[in-house]
């Protein structure tokens, strides 16, 4: 929790007065990260072609997992998520809301043409966010990988996974 605390800039003291337990702190951040990402599909320019909207909302979870959280605080979260059953019930709740937004994207695009129309949205939701916790995981613990370095290639293979 100590830990936790000076994620946020407080005393782990002060952190016991707005949540009971490091559950209740760990639900919060999941509710409030799903959420910015929800906002972040829901607040795309409709003009931009879909499939940019979906490199762009993916490489946006990876450089920035949202505020207060950082990449080494994701990685943790995850790791309190598989053992924690309550938590678990929590991430896999907000983790469908979040890719139901997604999947209105997919199926966007597969009705204009962009993707390949015989992907499962759900299924490719699943594995496009997988991808995202994979690389926010390699930017925790590797201090030499830099994301913006790979970001052309990284779209380039996502984009060449999704189209016809």
């Amino acid at each position: 929790m100590a830990e936790l605390a000076g994620s946020v800039g407080m005393s782990t003291g002060n952190l016991y007065r707005y949540f009971s337990d490091k559950e209740a702190f760990i639900s919060a951040l999941v509710e409030d990260e799903m959420s910015g990402a929800i906002s972040k599909i829901n607040g795309l320019d409709n003009t931009q072609s879909p499939l940019e909207n979906i490199l762009g909302v993916i490489s946006s979870c990876i450089f920035d997992p949202g505020y207060p959280m950082d990449h080494r605080l994701w990685i943790e979260i995850l790791a309190e998520t598989a053992r924690n059953e309550r938590l678990k019930t929590t991430f896999k709740s907000n983790d469908s809301l979040m890719r139901t937004a997604f999947k209105h994207l997919l199926n966007d695009a597969i009705k204009k043409g962009i993707i390949a129309d015989d992907i499962d949205p759900d299924g490719t939701s699943i594995w496009l966010y997988a991808l995202v916790d994979g690389m926010i995981a390699r930017t925790a613990v590797d201090p030499d990988f830099d994301f913006s370095i790979h970001i052309d290639l990284f779209k380039r293979l996502v984009t060449k996974a999704l189209t016809k």
